[in-house]
């Protein structure tokens, strides 16, 4: 990505065009988990270079297809009742498996063709990340489907 579009903060409607600064790249990786908190809270990636670059990656099969395997896996040991190797806290078995086909609907729509929102894509990522979040903590607590329902909805693509 050579070039950036991004809003004129000083003139509002108003677009500019610049080039990508070279740590617009290293902030997007290396910041990469407040990158990710401030898209899912809806800030526009319009906004920052680094930010646009972030929902670049976001957005890119690469990280739709990681997202996608990450959801698989989630699943695939839930449903063998093996205990999961790929995530350092673990899951909360009971909740994942009341959203079993959300979950997997979700991992289906991360590897189709369609375009996605990068705030529902960073939403999904923390989500995933979070060893705090509804994934794994409170099994009783029904706050898994909720937080999958608003990341879903967060993936249209706003109407132009």
């Amino acid at each position: 990505m050579n070039m950036l579009v991004l809003a004129d903060e000083r003139h509002p409607g108003c677009i500019r065009l610049e080039r990508t600064p070279p740590m617009a790249l290293v902030r997007a990786r290396v910041r990469a988990h407040q990158a990710d908190r401030a898209l899912a809270a809806g800030i526009s990636p319009d906004s920052s270079a680094h930010l646009s670059v972030r929902a670049h990656d976001l957005i890119g099969c690469p990280t739709r297809a990681e997202l996608a395997r990450a959801i698989r896996r989630m699943l695939n040991d839930v449903h063998h009742r093996v205990r999961p190797r790929h995530f350092s806290v673990p899951i909360c078995r009971a909740k994942v498996w009341r959203s079993h086909d959300t979950l997997q609907g979700l991992a289906d729509r991360l590897l189709a063709d369609e375009p996605l929102d990068a705030r529902g894509l960073a939403q999904i990522r923390l989500l995933l990340s979070d060893g705090a979040g509804p994934l794994y903590a409170r099994p009783r607590a029904d706050d898994l489907e909720p937080a999958l329902q608003c990341a879903i909805a967060a993936l249209e693509m706003p109407a132009a």
